[in-house]
């Protein structure tokens, strides 16, 4: 009889034991995120911060987009297809923009006024996109991506992020460095979804290659 209460005795006892831990738990706020409803955790300040460089979600910069299919070819998965109309020859849309890498591994999207290599000890003026204008001096430049022009109509530009393995070799191959994958947590880090075909993205836009109508023309001349 002693034995078999020896036994109860050293069963509870040693279960208390292993939720010591669990019953002092039960006492503290709750630390669990019902993820992907509940993304507080973005917020707080014990996320590490995510290295320049970090893959993340793949990202076209259409306008700057040649149409040159390399991205297509190279992929391992088959998550890119691209369908283009080539213009006639000798005809152009426009020519993508400059790449201005700089030193401190930070890049400007923009058009370099003047040369495209900057001679030394210049300042160098860059036209961007928003019409913003910036200088900097030549000296903190480590490289251009030169101009490209835009030749092909992009009829679709589709990722399929459920296929990308994240080797980045599409983002190498890319002559103009449109194609990029964002290395920040609110673009290229969390974009979870409960359908899979919410993670195709369509970057294509026909409205790029739409020409103004003699009605907006007159409009703009009368304004």
């Amino acid at each position: 009889m002693r034995h078999y209460l020896s036994n109860i005795y050293l069963g509870v006892y040693t279960a208390l034991v292993g939720m010591r831990i669990t019953f002092k738990q039960l006492l503290q706020p709750s630390v669990t995120h019902q993820y992907p409803y509940d993304r507080s955790f973005e917020q707080k300040k014990n996320i590490r911060e995510i290295p320049k460089g970090y893959r993340g979600k793949l990202h076209n910069r259409i306008e700057d987009c040649i149409g040159c299919k390399k991205c297509e070819m190279i992929c391992p998965v088959d998550c890119i297809t691209i369908a283009t109309q080539k213009l006639p020859k000798g005809e152009r849309l426009w020519d993508s923009m400059n790449v201005v890498h700089l030193k401190d591994r930070t890049e400007i999207v923009g058009n370099i006024e003047g040369a495209e290599k900057p001679a030394p000890n210049t300042a160098v003026t860059i036209q961007t996109r928003d019409n913003r204008t910036v200088a900097v001096a030549s000296e903190e430049i480590a490289n251009v991506v030169e101009r490209k022009p835009v030749i092909f109509y992009l009829d679709q530009f589709d990722i399929d992020m459920s296929l990308c393995m994240y080797c980045g070799l599409c983002t190498e191959v890319c002559p103009t460095e449109c194609l990029i994958m964002f290395d920040n947590l609110s673009d290229g880090i969390e974009y979870s979804t409960f359908d899979r075909t919410d993670l195709i993205y369509e970057f294509a836009k026909p409205e790029m290659y739409e020409q103004p109508t003699d009605e907006s023309t007159e409009a703009e001349a009368a304004d």
